[in-house]
């Protein structure tokens, strides 16, 4: 199985801007060789099961030192299929 997931994280509290949260997160995945794509909304994955997508997000979680922190998570799962992180894109862009 393939989970594409999209998420979000950023504590509720200090800056304004989230920037050096989200590099923590990024460098994070990054150490644990877990693919990723970021845009300006959030962050995609993909993992083989939806247990292993939201270890990703509990991993991500405990980048914080924040008191409260906010997650938002889409999934697309999809039986059969690999490669989504970057196949679903490069349809999109053969078509432009």
């Amino acid at each position: 199985m393939s989970v594409l997931m999209e998420f979000c994280i950023f504590s509720i509290s200090g800056e304004v801007s989230k920037s050096a949260e989200v590099a923590k997160v990024l460098k994070k995945l990054k150490r644990k060789n877990i693919a990723y794509e970021l845009n300006a909304m959030g962050t995609c994955v993909e993992c083989k099961s939806m247990k292993k997508a939201l270890k990703v997000l509990k991993m991500a979680s405990k980048c914080f030192d924040a008191q409260r922190f906010y997650i938002t998570a889409k999934f697309d799962c999809y039986e059969g299929r690999q490669g989504a992180l970057k196949s679903k894109l490069k349809a999109v862009e053969e078509k432009l």
